[in-house]
């Protein structure tokens, strides 16, 4: 009969050039990949909030900066009868009046993203009036709301 060896210990020896190899391809793979570019700017779930009542220590004629996260300007309308505009849920009389409020919050130095939310009736003349009367008072970030179709 054959007498048992005993087991040799050989040292393990760990390849490490493959291993970096891996590595630094990872890195240029997640280099090349990742965007430097800042995201789209996304809808939020909800609107801005109504003004809390600290704000009437502070005057009516200076809100807050952080009041103006973002402006929603609604405009609803049809070919035929005048479009109706809300700004942040609350009626606007016309253009002029658009246009004064929207002064008066691009004077404070912010720029807010203006989203303007056209209805599926409304004319693209009139959004567009929307957009230039948003531009024209100095907001730089003017948007449109865009809707998912259904079905796809």
């Amino acid at each position: 009969m054959r007498a048992v060896a005993p087991h040799r210990r050989e040292e393990l020896e760990l390849k490490m050039t493959p291993m970096i190899d891996v590595v630094f391809l990872l890195l240029i793979f997640f280099l090349w990949t990742s965007s430097f570019q800042p995201p789209e700017f996304d809808l939020p779930g909800s609107l801005a909030s109504q003004p809390e009542a600290g704000m009437s220590a502070r005057g009516k004629d200076q809100p807050p900066a952080e009041m103006f996260d973002e402006i929603v300007i609604e405009v609803r309308g049809t070919e035929v009868e005048a479009p109706q505009l809300s700004l942040n849920g609350q009626a606007v009389a016309d253009l002029a009046a658009l246009t004064e409020q929207l002064e008066t919050i691009a004077a404070l130095g912010v720029q807010p993203p203006v989203i303007i939310d056209p209805d599926d009736e409304t004319p693209v003349g009139a959004a567009i009036r929307v957009y230039d009367v948003a531009r024209g008072v100095g907001l730089e970030r003017v948007l449109f709301a865009a809707k998912r179709q259904a079905g796809g």
